[in-house]
């Protein structure tokens, strides 16, 4: 079946809300339509004829790469061809506007979403567990402080091993690099206790209430979650989430020792380099 696609304007929010509360448990595209429309991408749309029936949030990463999110079709319209439109058209935009990959997370077992992505060439990247804590109390600030960009470069690069090129925050997947270290110290997202050698990377891209997420920590964790507990009780947030790459035993480790339950289902990266 064949269907018109558009890219949204502020004037098709409401319909594209309620196409994503008609398709999905986790709702946020209002809260994030702000977030959406400082950056470089676009909202794609599927339409049977006046009605919006699917949409995909095309986005671009600091670093230039596409990241393809908030994929929702109305359930009477599922399994019907409307996903393979939207990546169609997601996948043009990359090509047209010269974006070096595109790529999106699903849960290990969502075969359809795996399925769909696969039939546009992305491929699992890395395998991800998120866990999350709660009912938190007491905290310490330490002596952490925001650190300026070229700091950030320096303290995030060096763990691009150890966390298998992935910070995630919100369960969007951001590459270790030099762009993306710099654009979350502009964000305020990075800290160091210079006394204890100390870093973490925590924040959130929208939403930020609902959760802290920690994307990365260094030195000594039990000060890094300190204070992030501490950061999370001052901006009055009742979970901290954490998502690591499953090969990452230490920091796994330290975060079930602090209390941190692992999430039910695990995450699957899947990307395409053009």
């Amino acid at each position: 079946m064949d269907f018109t696609i558009k890219f949204a304007t502020y004037d098709d929010l409401e319909a594209a809300d309620r196409v994503e509360r008609s398709a999905s448990r986790g709702v946020y595209l209002t809260d994030a339509w702000h977030y959406f429309s400082t950056l470089k991408g676009e909202l794609v749309c599927a339409y049977d004829g006046e009605r919006m029936i699917g949409i995909g949030r095309f986005t671009v990463l600091p670093d230039g790469t596409g990241w393809l999110e908030t994929l929702r079709v109305s359930p009477d319209h599922q399994r019907q061809g409307v996903g393979k439109s939207i990546y169609k058209k997601w996948a043009e935009l990359a090509k047209a506007y010269g974006y070096p990959s595109m790529a999106m997370f699903t849960g290990v077992t969502n075969a359809a979403s795996s399925g769909l992505a696969e039939l546009y060439g992305l491929k699992t990247s890395a395998q991800h567990r998120g866990c999350h804590l709660t009912g938190f109390a007491g905290g310490d600030p330490h002596g952490f402080k925001h650190v300026y960009w070229q700091r950030a470069v320096q303290l995030i690069l060096p763990q691009k091993d150890e966390y298998h090129d992935y910070m995630v925050f919100n369960r969007t997947f951001y590459h270790i690099n030099d762009a993306n270290a710099k654009a979350f110290a502009m964000e305020g997202k990075v800290f160091e206790d210079e006394g204890s050698g100390s870093y973490i990377v925590c924040g959130g891209r929208f939403q930020q209430n609902a959760a802290l997420h920690i994307a990365m920590m260094g030195g000594d964790i039990g000060k890094c979650l300190d204070f992030a507990v501490n950061y999370a009780r001052a901006q009055g947030i009742e979970k901290i989430s954490c998502t690591f790459a499953l090969e990452n035993e230490k920091l796994e480790g330290a975060l079930y020792r602090r209390g941190f339950i692992a999430d039910k289902v695990n995450l699957i990266t899947k990307e395409v380099v053009f």
